[in-house]
């Protein structure tokens, strides 16, 4: 995680190989152009000579590891920043000088310089603005293409003045007379010759200059967007209740504007962004500015404004602020403290501007000695996530990427314990930040097993959920050998209260990951709507890192659209960049409802009650082999099992099959399917009509409903993979080793010893329950391997609570091995009877078939006189004779004298069953068997 290497020491190695043997010290980062190369400033001097010291400034090319000298000063002076234009023959530069004033009172003066750069040629810099300034001042120079440049001759450069200006600077570079002359004869091209210094001269009679802004209070340059954020000072907008009031000064609010540059075209203001700011020191105001020279990204500020932008160019804007500030104090004793002892509160907002939003977070109790200087890190990781990095203190992973809208932030203590002053990064391809006061590079990809350790040593439910999304829905690593070891810590308290939520993320999250897997570009366009996971956007975030308390909330923006050009209002309306990809963004922004996937389970409710498995045919049911899902969730499901989970032991302790002709799987997917569907096509489909309605649909901005059912095939065929696949890794860890195992299902079970039984239990009944909530269709056979383990781990009684209770799917199979595995003894008897009492009443009628029993005779029977004397259909003649009795009384005198007794009641019975149904319908030898057993000790 932590490069061993220090950027110094890189450059001195580089300037070794091209032959230089001076010596370099005092190395400073200087700049970073569009390419990703950065400029760096040190003091060299030869080892004979120590005392004539000269500085130096150089470019890094980080894609050709090299590393040039561009200027050698002829003595030391003090850089604080640089630029380079794309042909690398002009280079600005801006010096610090400390003076001390008549009065005594020392400042900084700023001068910016612009020079040729010429080998082995002696140029003398030209200083831009004569009057000495004591208000920070950085040039930028802006990269254009080559061909154009070529075209123009012409580079353009930024000269920016705190509270001031920003100057737009236009240079002409033309070449020498001589080289002039023999051109005009040989005919040769007018195309400058970069690679020879004397072939061209920069003419500073042509130098010139225009303001593009005033009085700025802050200013940031981008240079792969180049663009030029600064925020200035605008009139607040009259209310309608206010007065006009001449004399009355009107109030001024902070604006973030946004100049974007091109090769082609004029610049044009692209952003404007009112803040919601403390009240921001101007020049004005006789304060004196407390300057930090921060030149990656370049920025013009002082210490009263602690703001910094990052952007991609895939549409990507944010918006960081950070600020310490004292809570009101409640009594006299604590407002009587000295503020240098007190703790103060560290804060930071992110502005989202690609979502419309702002994530606020505040950090109480920080010591004022270190808070005073904290400079936290905000820049991009990976393509999803923003880390906010403070070292010793926190780092947060905030989830605010493209792909959802933001959610599942991470809190958690810094990756590492070692002295940071401050990150600053760099090489954003290798997510590289060097340290600002020792030029260590440090790699800020986050290592797993660091948030591994966080999850197991935190309590917040909402940051545990947040790492289970992170290492499923964004992970691109072996998720299952990630998950395991999540897994495992989670399961070393499987009763806990989170355990459920947790599983229930993760089924979430994996379903949501697998799913995009093949879909292509329209189809992708619907996966905004499928769910992403379980956790509540809207609920604020609290977190105990070591000892701090982090607080994260989130606040939406309000018509977040009417801060930026439409494409129609910019100079080219066809030109895609950042801009036109926030704009879209916003737009298309009102966030579409997510399918809530416990809508299912309410549905479920209402269809289990009258789910008669024995009752459904194959041919009606979503698992029938014309229905698509069985075709995606057989090519798709089953080839991402074995490539994710090949090395996590493929094996469930049971058979995937059932013996009912329709399985509870197939109701729950078929109930999943059309749910998703019918939220899709409601959700996707626009009210629109006319020439509207053929644009959209020319330019395929409402799906197909050919991709509505592609898209709810695709993620129901998820569901049932990923619900297998976690219950594989409970198995796994649960400690069944299933490749030693020969057994499978209920054989399995009666194996296991009782503690590992009731371990595998608790496990799987905390799975059940967070797939059955979410209304994910579980393996085929789980339900009655899971019954099955129920009643060898639990009393029966408590098992009978769980079957009540319906955690319990009493199939034919399961019930038929756990009725033979009960003895007739009279408590074994009533077990049976309660039993078979919860069952359906063709389940048991088959179940009392099976069992050779005068109670099940009695019961048989009585069943048998009931339907003919309420009029429902009966069994044929001759039904009883299929099993005959056993049973043999313990004294056959006794019974006989019983049934003589009963014998004229019974004959008015029969009487009567003859009046009602026909000779044929009766089944004579069942009620007399029924009438002998009622009359021996197995009397109900």
């Amino acid at each position: 995680m932590l490069k061993q290497e220090n950027l110094a020491a890189n450059f001195c190695g580089l300037l070794s190989l091209s032959g230089n043997r001076d010596v370099a010290n005092e190395w400073r980062i200087l700049g970073k152009e569009q390419n990703g190369s950065l400029l760096a400033g040190w003091v060299s001097f030869s080892p004979s000579n120590r005392s004539e010291q000269k500085s130096r400034i150089g470019s890094y090319s980080p894609q050709h590891k090299s590393f040039d000298i561009l200027y050698t000063f002829p003595q030391k002076e003090n850089i604080i920043q640089a630029s380079v234009n794309l042909t690398k023959t002009l280079l600005l530069y801006t010096t610090k000088e400390l003076r001390q004033e008549d009065s005594g009172r020392k400042t900084d003066i700023y001068r910016t310089f612009l020079v040729e750069i010429k080998a082995d040629v002696e140029v003398e810099p030209h200083l831009l603005m004569e009057v000495d300034r004591n208000h920070q001042m950085m040039g930028q120079f802006l990269w254009r293409n080559l061909a154009t440049f070529e075209k123009s001759q012409q580079d353009k450069f930024l000269l920016l003045i705190h509270h001031e200006q920003v100057l737009l600077y236009t240079a002409t570079l033309k070449k020498q007379t001589v080289e002039a002359e023999n051109e005009d004869i040989l005919g040769t091209s007018s195309k400058l010759n970069y690679s020879d210094p004397k072939a061209w001269y920069l003419d500073k009679s042509s130098l010139k200059s225009e303001t593009i802004a005033k009085a700025f209070v802050w200013a940031q340059w981008d240079s792969t967007v180049q663009a030029l954020y600064y925020i200035h000072m605008k009139p607040a907008p009259k209310t309608l209740f206010e007065k006009d009031e001449s004399n009355g000064e009107r109030k001024m609010n902070p604006t973030l504007s946004a100049f974007q540059f091109h090769d082609d075209l004029r610049t044009e203001t692209v952003l404007n962004i009112p803040l919601n700011l403390p009240n921001i020191p101007t020049s004005s105001s006789g304060t004196e500015d407390i300057y930090e020279d921060d030149t990656v990204p370049l920025r013009i500020h002082d210490s009263s404004l602690n703001l910094v932008i990052v952007s991609d160019p895939s549409g990507m804007l944010y918006v960081c602020h950070y600020y310490l500030y004292q809570p009101i104090k409640q009594s006299d004793e604590e407002a009587s403290c000295s503020q240098n002892i007190c703790d103060v509160h560290f804060a930071y907002s992110v502005t989202i501007l690609h979502h419309g939003c702002v994530i606020h977070c505040v950090i109480p109790g920080i010591p004022w000695e270190k808070a005073k200087n904290m400079k936290p890190t905000f820049t991009l990781h990976g393509d999803h996530h923003m880390l906010v990095f403070q070292a010793d203190l926190f780092m947060h992973l905030l989830d605010v990427g493209l792909s959802h809208e933001p959610c599942c932030h991470i809190v958690c203590a810094p990756f590492t314990r070692q002295p940071i002053t401050h990150l600053v990064p760099c090489f954003s391809t290798n997510n590289i930040c060097y340290d600002s006061a020792t030029l260590d590079l440090i790699s800020i990809t986050i290592p797993k097993s660091h948030l591994i350790e966080a999850f197991r040593n935190d309590t917040s439910v909402d940051n545990r959920l947040a790492i289970v999304h992170y290492f499923l829905a964004h992970s691109s690593g072996d998720i299952v050998e990630i998950f395991s070891e999540i897994l495992d810590i989670i399961m070393e308290r499987p009763l806990h209260l989170d355990t459920v939520p947790l599983l229930k993320e993760a089924l979430v999250s994996a379903t949501y990951a697998s799913s995009k897997k093949g879909l292509s570009q329209d189809q992708l366009a619907l996966f905004r709507l499928l769910p992403l996971t379980t956790y509540n956007c809207s609920k604020p975030i609290q977190a105990k890192v070591s000892n701090l308390s982090v607080g994260l909330s989130h606040e939406t923006l309000y018509n977040t659209t009417m801060m930026l050009l439409s494409p129609q209002q910019r100079l080219s309306p066809y030109r895609k960049d950042i801009w036109t990809s926030l704009w879209e963004r916003l737009s298309d922004n009102k966030e579409r409802a997510r399918f809530i996937q416990e809508q299912v389970s309410e549905k479920l409710m209402y269809s289990l009650t009258c789910y008669q498995p024995e009752a459904l045919s194959r041919c009606t049911t979503p698992m029938s082999p014309a229905n698509p899902i069985v075709n995606v969730a057989a090519e798709f499901g089953a080839a991402s099992s074995r490539s994710r989970m090949q090395q996590a032991n493929d094996l469930l302790p049971f058979m995937e099959s059932e013996a009912c002709t329709a399985s509870k799987q197939e109701l729950v997917l078929n109930v999943n399917l059309r749910e998703l569907s019918m939220h899709l096509v409601k959700h996707s489909v626009k009210e629109v009509s006319g020439f509207r309605w053929l644009r959209n649909a020319f330019y395929d901005s409402n799906p197909a409903p050919s991709h509505v059912h592609a898209v709810a095939t695709r993620y129901v065929a998820a569901q049932l993979e990923q619900s297998r696949a976690l219950c594989v890794l409970v198995c796994k860890t649960a400690g069944l080793d299933l490749q030693q195992e020969a057994d499978r299902g209920f054989a399995l079970v009666d194996q296991l010893s009782s503690a590992q039984q009731l371990k595998l239990f608790t496990m799987l009944e905390r799975y059940c329950l967070a797939a059955e909530s979410l209304a994910f269709p579980l393996p085929l056979g789980f339900s009655s391997f899971f019954t099955y383990l129920g009643y060898r781990a639990l009393s029966f009684d408590n098992f009978m609570q769980h079957v009540e209770h319906h955690v319990f799917e009493l199939q034919i199979d399961v019930v038929k091995v756990i009725i033979t595995d009960i003895d007739d003894s009279p408590e074994g008897i009533q077990r049976k009877l309660s039993l078979m009492m919860t069952l359906p009443r063709t389940r048991a009628r088959r179940l009392l078939n099976g069992w050779n029993h005068p109670v099940a005779t009695m019961l048989k029977g009585r069943e048998h006189a009931l339907n003919i004397l309420s009029g429902n259909s009966v069994h044929p003649r001759g039904y009883s004779q299929i099993k005959k009795r056993e049973y043999k009384p313990k004294d056959l005198g006794e019974q006989m004298n019983a049934v003589q007794r009963l014998q004229e009641p019974l004959d008015c019975f029969l009487e009567m069953l003859t009046a009602k149904a026909s000779l044929n319908e009766l089944d004579f030898n069942l009620l007399i068997e029924t009438t002998l057993s009622s009359v021996d000790d197995f009397v109900l």
